[in-house]
């Protein structure tokens, strides 16, 4: 093993790293919280249309949509071309749907000029 002197060395540099180190001090406790008790019972309340489009009568869509008919597309007169210009993808305007209870819907989407129908 080491001499006496590589063993002094050692514990020297041991009692040194370890007074470097913080102390480790513990996690300061949370304060004890009084008993309250429990919640007074009260009658509760509930709002019938609470948020608008749930009602029979509202403007609400019913999922899922269905696309009756392709042909109800309509288009952008100028589409998106591919990258190397050989090719122009259609860009779509207008999507007519329906909803599960036969409601119709319509989506327009934007683009960048007047559809053509």
């Amino acid at each position: 093993m080491g001499s006496a002197k590589d063993q002094r060395i050692s514990e020297t540099l041991m009692q040194n790293l370890a007074e470097s180190m913080p102390r480790e001090r513990p996690s300061p406790a949370l304060k004890r919280e009084r008993k309250r008790g429990g919640i007074a019972a009260k009658r509760g309340y509930f709002e019938r249309q609470y948020q608008p489009g749930t009602g029979e009568t509202t403007g609400g869509i019913a999922s899922p949509l269905e696309e009756v008919s392709y042909s109800n597309r309509l288009y952008h007169t100028s589409g998106i071309p591919s990258t190397d210009g050989l090719f122009v993808y259609p860009l779509l305007s207008r999507l007519q749907l329906e909803d599960d209870n036969g409601a119709p819907v319509t989506i327009y989407l934007a683009g960048t000029s007047e559809p053509t129908p």
